[in-house]
């Protein structure tokens, strides 16, 4: 029997809309602590750059970190990226065991391309509140909304995205960016936040792996945030 320690899947899987070596963002700072235990694949938004078969590009950022971008020809319709993300999410998971890995979201926009596959943990870190933004595609929505029905846990960058979507998901847990709280109590360290997720997702996992045990984990949430 699993020990409750190693009831997280060893592997995490990010879908992302910032590029790694852009700036030391919430994505980083988060998973580069993870990387410590966990192997880490960072999939980025597609290059329009190649001249034919679409493929992956490798970066590695530590022992058991990967920045992964995918390169697809220029040109390509909506359509026809969606078709070439599947091709190339297929070949990178061809002998994968799922309940080995996490799905971490960082945009809904990738459910697109990976909606069949089921991980043994999908968690989407949602830092922006999407139907927030200036002429969101439709398309952004539906998908987001279909990723919080997906999602086993919802971690929030701002307690006004916790409230939006407690409506939808038992399980919502706002962390605020050390860097959006100045002079707050309620602010944590990367360290902390980190801390704090993963026993989340331990709890989580543990969870799905005894359907009798239920996550709830709620007065562990308040006792960071007493805003409920």
């Amino acid at each position: 029997m699993k020990s409750f320690v190693d009831m997280a899947p060893k592997n995490l899987l990010c879908f992302s809309h910032l590029r790694w070596d852009f700036l030391l963002q919430r994505p980083q700072q988060l998973l580069l602590r993870f990387a410590e235990d966990t192997n880490i694949y960072y999939v980025e938004n597609p290059v329009f750059d190649a001249k034919e078969k679409p493929y992956f590009s490798f970066g590695t950022r530590s022992e058991t970190l990967w920045k992964m971008v995918p390169h697809l020809r220029p040109g390509l319709t909506s359509s026809q990226t969606t078709k070439c993300m599947v091709q190339l999410m297929d070949g990178f998971l061809e002998n994968a065991n799922l309940e080995d890995w996490t799905f971490w979201y960082y945009t809904s926009s990738a459910l697109s391309f990976t909606q069949k596959y089921k991980p043994g943990l999908t968690i989407y870190d949602c830092m922006d509140e999407v139907s927030m933004f200036r002429s969101c595609p439709e398309d952004m929505c539906i998908l987001e909304k279909k990723l919080i029905e997906k999602a086993d846990l919802i971690f929030t960058q701002g307690y006004t995205n916790t409230i939006s979507k407690k409506i939808f998901h038992p399980h919502v847990h706002p962390f605020p960016s050390t860097d959006s709280l100045h002079n707050t109590a309620q602010t944590l360290s990367w360290n902390d936040t980190y801390n704090a997720m993963s026993r989340l997702i331990k709890n989580s996992s543990a969870g799905k792996g005894n359907p009798h045990k239920s996550f709830k984990n709620n007065a562990h949430r308040d006792q960071l945030f007493n805003i409920f």
